[in-house]
């Protein structure tokens, strides 16, 4: 089996976010979110389920447009929204099967088609499900997720121009595709290995694959996350002959080493899971032990792994959930915004606000010149971080004139 993996160097990642001292950070709940899925690396977009009916189970999927604050449920034809496109306009989810079968099917929905079924693969049974989307390409056209071959696992590919294609089986079968790069060339996931799922990833173009852990794939865990560029996979890994008794959080990139991220887990005993990784490195993830959760941060991926909630309360923030974060699941392309949800109290979201924030010309310096970029697009809804927009909200107002007059005078250069 021939593998044709050509993933750029981890090395040259741009670190763009100060130091963790000198951010501001501020927490809200996402009103009417059951759960927050997915968002566009530039923040805008971010997808989810609702919760109609009050039973603590998705009932739909929603798209929230930050640029607007528009909130939208989509069409209860399909349940939960799992991922988005870079420009919000395809949203993966998944959909009862049109064909009768009583299970469901991955599907995508755009405004102008609605919810369209992606199909199965030839031999696939409702086990319980036909297929499953798990994420999409950047512009929307290639989607992966998991099917089945009777009831054994396969990963898929689906790029609009055929029917669903199978990846190539790896290990004892079981196979799943979770994550795809934004280009849709490199998609991680997992199968079934010596002992239980091990972390594997194909070629999107050749639907050829291969196990991070050759050739049998003894170490247990999945890959969890990519970066946008597919240099970075974010791993689960747990190699008991290392000594490991819980799984690892960890990256692998083209050279093929696996780098433990920090102590591995926030907590020790438990299970490190990242999820998402920022363009200067900062990565996002949680632990888990018995259904437990807790969220962490590891700022431009460096030093050790940091509650969330910490993280967030150790720099001006308020976390106003009783039960605290549980589960962060993107970051934004640099590293200024995340989501997520926890457990019976929905969806969140974070900013968080680098130093200097009130120069909003950008020159290194919060003067005159920013305040008159404020004055001058005032009430205007404008790209976010654009035309005054010095808090990110895509909105200039109060908070904006706020943090140019709290700066002023700063010298950032």
């Amino acid at each position: 089996m021939s593998f044709g993996y050509h993933m750029a160097a981890a090395a040259g990642i741009v670190c763009g976010v100060a130091a963790a001292g000198d951010v501001t950070v501020t927490f809200e709940s996402i009103p009417g979110a059951f759960s927050a899925n997915d968002m566009s690396p530039d923040g805008r977009w971010v997808v989810g389920d609702v919760d109609v009916n009050g039973d603590f189970f998705p009932d739909d999927g929603y798209i929230w447009d930050r640029l607007s604050d528009t909130f939208t449920v989509l069409p209860p034809l399909g349940f939960g929204a799992i991922a988005v496109s870079d420009d919000g306009a395809v949203v993966l989810g998944n959909i009862p099967d049109p064909g009768g079968v009583g299970s469901n099917v991955a599907a995508r929905w755009t405004a102008a088609t609605g919810w369209v079924s992606l199909g199965a693969l030839p031999q696939a049974n409702a086990c319980p499900s036909l297929s499953d989307g798990y994420e999409l390409s950047g512009d929307g056209s290639v989607a992966v997720g998991l099917s089945w071959d009777g009831c054994s696992g396969r990963g898929f590919v689906w790029d609009g121009t055929s029917r669903m294609q199978e990846l190539e089986p790896l290990a004892n079968g079981g196979n799943r595709a979770s994550v795809i790069s934004s280009d849709g060339t490199i998609i991680g996931g997992f199968a079934q290995g010596s002992f239980d799922r091990t972390p594997a990833v194909w070629d999107g173009g050749t639907t050829d694959g291969m196990l991070l852990d050759e050739p049998n794939g003894d170490v247990q865990g999945e890959v969890t996350g990519i970066s946008d560029d597919g240099s970075v996979l974010l791993v689960e890994w747990l190699d008991a002959s290392a000594g490991h008794t819980a799984a690892r959080a960890a990256t692998w990139t083209a050279s093929r080493d696996i780098q433990i991220i920090g102590a591995g887990s926030l907590l020790p005993g438990w299970g490190g899971n990242p999820m998402d990784i920022a363009d200067d490195g900062t990565i996002i993830g949680f632990d888990i032990l018995m259904g437990n959760r807790r969220a962490w941060i590891q700022p431009q991926g460096q030093g050790p792994l940091i509650l969330l909630e910490d993280y967030i309360e150790s720099h001006g923030g308020v976390v106003d959930l009783d039960l605290g974060l549980h589960v962060p699941q993107a970051i934004s392309a640099d590293g200024r915004t995340i989501i997520g949800h926890t457990t019976f109290e929905g969806g969140w979201i974070i900013h968080i606000i680098p130093p200097c924030v009130g120069d909003a010309t950008g020159d290194g310096l919060v003067n005159f010149d920013d305040l008159n970029l404020v004055l001058a697009n005032w009430s205007q809804v404008v790209a976010q971080g654009e035309d005054g927009d010095v808090d990110g909200s895509g909105v200039v107002d109060f908070g904006d004139l706020n943090l140019v007059l709290a700066e002023w005078d700063s010298d950032c250069i």
